[in-house]
């Protein structure tokens, strides 16, 4: 009615469902009488194609269009949609737990699985493919399957376009994952990546629905094991970097999509360097870096706990960058000479503890703060490349232990005044 008539359909005000009337416009005179007729009868054709098609499928049950999958080609290298979605049934629960996902919910998630994306070989999919998704809920839920796996049926779909509605059942996020990932391997291991004009599988609307699917859903997937896990059941051979290249490609997607958000791309580049392997952890951090106050797009000069948090690492890293630093080397207490060592040390001590890789950045930054004054007491009290190479090692290895520190959390370096 729409996309091919330009109808404008009705929709009830109060229940939100289709009426049985719409609006056509018409350009210049007209009989209104013969211009209604004919547009009526062309919707009403459809109706009847759609009405006949539908008949052809419920004579039978909606779990025997799985098989017919078989006689729909995915890929040449890749096999048909019955291999595809085969591969992505042997990934659902160990993905589910991967994500998060209650256990007791696997069950639900692996019977969705076995029957997920049969409408597609249903008569009125193929000949009305935007209900694909909606047709197999419908059929699913005719056939008496429960409401969650008739659900995750139409969920594996979203977003099927820009601004559509996410999946937001466990069931549906978990398969919508799983078709992502195997579609992002499989066409990048076989050679489809796409070029700067041609993206002929849609590869970066696949893994731009892919982060927003994690984002918006909240769920902290680690991308590099989950990618390992798709590649053990594809059919052709995928090696590690395929798996680097997926991951570039979707940091990219999950890079436009922050900024998109207004998130000030510089923050952005700092946390995907070290966090982009986790799109809902780097989302967090992003959001989180800067204040609400600041709003997304004030420059970065602003954030004054930004700016102190770089003040905090950015000397001790300027002076331990070229320098032959044993990474095995540590700091010794006894090697100390001055209270300021001591003092720094203990303050290093203390913050190491509270700073990991999955550490929120709120708490990143204030912890690290704890640092700025021992620091700058350090700095103004000890000479750090002192002509005792033990007591020159020790400092060095104290300053490499703090420059450390924000690895797995942010690459400060980007950032400006670092």
């Amino acid at each position: 009615m729409q996309k091919h008539q330009r109808y404008i359909p009705l929709r009830s005000t109060s229940t939100g469902n289709l009426l049985p009337f719409f609006i056509a416009v018409a350009n210049g005179v007209i009989k209104e009488e013969v211009v209604r007729k004919g547009n009526e009868a062309v919707l009403r054709a459809r109706y009847e194609d759609a009405k006949f098609f539908y008949k052809m499928d419920t004579q039978k049950k909606f779990s025997e269009f799985r098989s017919q999958l078989n006689g729909i080609l995915f890929h040449e290298k890749l096999g048909t949609m019955l291999d595809k979605m085969e591969r992505v049934q042997k990934i659902v629960a160990k993905l589910g737990l991967a994500l998060g996902i209650d256990e007791r919910m696997i069950p639900v998630i692996k019977d969705a699985a076995a029957i997920a994306m049969s409408d597609l070989a249903t008569s009125i999919v193929t000949e009305f493919t935007s209900l694909a998704g909606i047709m197999a809920r419908h059929y699913a839920l005719k056939d008496g399957y429960p409401e969650q796996i008739a659900e995750a049926l139409f969920e594996i779909m979203l977003p099927r376009f820009s601004g559509d509605i996410l999946p937001k059942s466990d069931a549906g996020i978990v398969l919508a994952v799983a078709d992502r990932l195997d579609s992002l391997v499989g066409l990048f291991g076989a050679g489809c990546q796409p070029s700067s004009t041609n993206d002929p599988f849609g590869l970066r609307r696949i893994s731009y629905g892919l982060v927003q699917i994690l984002t918006e859903n909240k769920k902290n997937l680690d991308l590099r094991s989950a990618l390992t896990l798709v590649v053990d059941v594809q059919p052709i051979e995928v090696d590690a970097n395929i798996i680097n290249e997926v991951l570039q490609f979707v940091t990219r997607r999950l890079e436009q999509l922050l900024v998109d958000k207004g998130i000030n791309s510089e923050i952005v580049r700092s946390v995907l360097l070290e966090r982009a392997n986790c799109p809902y952890l780097a989302s967090q951090s992003a959001v989180e870096s800067i204040p609400v106050k600041c709003k997304f797009k004030v420059p970065i000069k602003l954030n004054r706990t930004v700016s102190k948090v770089v003040e905090v690492y950015s000397r001790p890293t300027r002076i331990i960058r070229g320098k032959d630093i044993d990474n095995n080397l540590e700091v010794s207490s006894t090697a100390f000479e001055k209270d300021e060592e001591q003092a720094l040390w203990s303050a290093y001590l203390e913050v190491s503890t509270k700073i990991h890789p999955g550490v929120d950045i709120e708490t990143f930054a204030q912890t690290s703060l704890l640092l700025l004054q021992p620091l700058e007491d350090f700095f103004n009290n000890v000479f750090v490349m002192a002509e005792d190479q033990s007591i020159r090692n020790n400092r060095l290895a104290l300053l490499k232990k703090i420059a450390d520190l924000p690895k797995g959390v942010a690459d400060l370096s980007v950032l400006p005044g670092f």
